[in-house]
């Protein structure tokens, strides 16, 4: 589902996973061994300690439904839930202006992940589920 603003940003609505694992080197690679076993695409991932020896993988594939199905092969315990992917033009000030209109209307942030490739950017932004439309309504500017 894609949705443009008047900034001439896209915003689109997209699943992603959240699986615990150990804070260990390989974790990451054994995960990506199960995704190019099973053909998953993936948009973005991200793996990242979170304390006493702990880790969290983060992914938002391309087909949320194949992802479910290769999670369950392995026995994966996995979370799901939304978040929003920004991207458009890049220029100067884009993120601060996005972020300012998220602030003054007092949502919080869990993540922001953005970065820029060329003329181009790219962010995934994660809330409370409280917050998800009022911040999606925020973002389409409405």
């Amino acid at each position: 589902m894609l949705y443009s603003s008047c900034e001439s940003m896209d915003i689109e609505r997209v699943t992603y996973f959240r699986m615990a694992t150990r804070d260990r080197p390989g974790a990451l690679a054994e995960f990506s061994r199960v995704m190019l076993e099973h053909q998953i695409n993936l948009a973005g991932v991200w793996c990242f300690g979170v304390g006493r020896g702990d880790a969290d993988i983060v992914a938002i594939p391309r087909d949320p439904h194949a992802f479910k199905r290769a999670a369950r092969s392995v026995s994966w315990p996995i979370r799901e839930g939304d978040c929003l992917h920004l991207h458009g033009e890049d220029r100067a000030g884009a993120l601060s202006e996005t972020l300012d209109r998220i602030a003054q209307e007092g949502i919080n942030l869990h993540a922001v992940d953005a970065m820029g490739f060329g003329e181009n950017y790219s962010a995934y932004v994660w809330c409370d589920g409280k917050d998800f439309e009022p911040l999606r309504k925020l973002l389409k500017g409405r």
